[in-house]
């Protein structure tokens, strides 16, 4: 390798998209003011688009972009990844810290939804949010500082909970919006129509009841018409049993028996009290990954995260 890909350890790589990007000027600028943040807190920056960029180095090889990138990931203090692009080079260089117990810090825009995969791994112990490039430098200027001060070496830094609890609320975000599209052939595979499946949708749209809840029950626990129905709106929105009753067009004897159907399908006692419904709907009626972080946070425990 020459001077430029010369591998430093105990540099901090700088990951972005940096392939097929509509803004590509306006990108790699910003790359270089993340590489400014690293080096006002006394750590060397590593810029990928100086050395392999997919235009101005468009003579690599793919493999020897792949060996380059892989080489300085693995040998870097910290890698700082820019996650507002989907991308799939940031992906792979996040999973090679990982395996090689480089810690990682994420940085995206407040608005910007993050892949649950990505906010999981292990590797990524800061998330840095920002609204403006002010707090950009600030946010990261911390975060690179408190990762500074543990000894090279050492184990990497315990996830702090306000990372958990970042990760938490995107996981929770995602759980709750579904496309209309999906809602609707939700409602369909779900034998239910009318009313209750206008309830059901506003319900939805209001986040009273997660897209992906809505989902498992369909899915996982495949509750079909009216019992889909009844244990939504009795269980789920707090429905009186005989407003559930007239939504599904029941009697209330009847509803009472659909009712409790769907809560043996699910797993609930027929006479469930309101304290252990309302449990099962915490820890089974949101997506995977955010039961996960749950247990985390109300463990309060690192191993969940």
């Amino acid at each position: 390798m020459d001077g430029e890909t010369t591998v430093r350890t105990g540099e901090v790589y700088v990951s972005g998209a940096l392939t097929a990007l509509e803004e590509g000027a306006r990108m790699r600028l910003f790359y270089e003011l993340l590489a400014e943040v690293v080096e006002s807190v006394g750590l060397r920056a590593y810029l990928p688009h100086r050395v392999s960029d997919p235009v101005a180095a468009a003579h690599l090889e793919p493999r020897a972009v792949y060996d380059i990138d892989r080489a300085h990931v693995t040998s870097a203090r910290v890698v700082v990844a820019y996650a507002g692009i989907p991308s799939f080079g940031v992906g792979i260089e996040v999973e090679l810290a990982r395996e090689h117990a480089v810690p990682v810090v994420l940085v995206v825009e407040r608005d910007r939804t993050v892949s649950r995969l990505l906010l999981g791994n292990p590797a990524v112990v800061e998330v840095v949010r920002f609204g403006d490039l002010d707090g950009l430098r600030r946010g990261l200027a911390a975060a690179l500082g408190r990762i500074a001060a543990t000894p090279p070496g050492a184990a990497m830094p315990a996830v702090s909970d306000d990372v958990v609890v970042q990760r938490f609320l995107a996981s929770l975000e995602q759980a709750r919006h579904l496309p209309d599209g999906e809602i609707a052939a939700l409602l369909r595979i779900g034998e239910l129509d009318g009313e209750a499946a206008s309830t059901i949708r506003d319900a939805v749209a209001t986040g009273r009841l997660f897209g992906a809840g809505l989902r498992d029950l369909v899915g996982r626990h495949a509750l079909r018409g009216a019992d889909l129905g009844v244990f939504v709106l009795r269980d789920v929105l707090e429905r009186p049993l005989a407003d559930t009753a007239r939504a599904i067009g029941l009697d209330p004897r009847s509803t009472r028996k659909r009712l409790e159907s769907a809560r043996a399908r699910v797993g609930l006692a027929a006479d469930a009290p309101g304290a252990d419904i309302a449990q099962w709907l915490v820890t089974e009626l949101i997506a995977p990954p955010t039961r996960a972080l749950q247990l985390h946070l109300f463990s309060g425990g690192h191993d969940a995260a």
